[in-house]
Formats: structure tokens, sequence, C-alpha cells
């Protein structure tokens, strides 16, 4: 069974995953099938390492998911059409970030 910090960072990784793909479908949507591919494809890469429970993979996965916490803040204040997809943005993120850094914690002190 895998400790709960690291399901939570797969859950939260693969939430805000589905966030950014979830653009797509936002009616009258200004932003194009290229924009949506670039904020998603990031996304992607640490898929390998956290499922392996590498150690600086969670290190720099937390800095990965900042840039999506401060564009989920933004929009939340400047986008009332947006907010469902800000707000589940900033709560993936923030997620994520915690869960690594913590999960980092325990990897670092049980190897």
């Amino acid at each position: 069974m895998p400790h709960p910090l690291k399901s939570t960072s797969l859950v939260a990784l693969s939430g805000l995953l589905l966030c950014q793909l979830g653009l797509i479908f936002v009616p009258d949507n200004s932003l194009d099938l290229y924009w949506v591919v670039l904020l998603s494809l990031p996304l992607l890469l640490p898929y390998r390492g956290l499922i392996s429970s590498r150690l600086y993979t969670y290190k720099w996965v937390g800095f990965l998911c900042l840039p999506y916490f401060c564009v989920g803040i933004s929009e939340l204040i400047a986008s009332p059409e947006l907010r469902t997809y800000a707000f589940l943005t900033t709560l993936f993120s923030t997620t994520l970030f915690i869960s690594s850094i913590y999960y980092t914690r325990y990897l670092r002190f049980n190897s």
C-alpha cells in the first residue's frame, strides 16, 4: 500500500493536469489549443519519478506547481467566468506543493 502522501501527490498532479486540459471545454474560450497543450505538457514530466518515489522528483515538483498556483489566484480574481477552473487549479497546486514537501521529508528520513 503506497504512503498516503504519495497517493495525494499523484491525485493532485492528475487533478491539476485535468484542470489544464479542461480549458478546452470552456465556452467562448480565448485560449487556443496551443496554449492548453503548452500549459499541460510540463505536468506530464514528473509522473515517472513520482510513481517510483524518487526523492529528487518530489523536490522539484513543488517548484513546478507554483506557476499554476499563481495562474489560479490571478484567474480567481480577474475572470469570474473561469472561477471554477481557478479554484480547482489553486486547490490542486496547493495540495501538490504541500504533499510533495512532506513526502520529501518522509523519504529523506526513512531512506
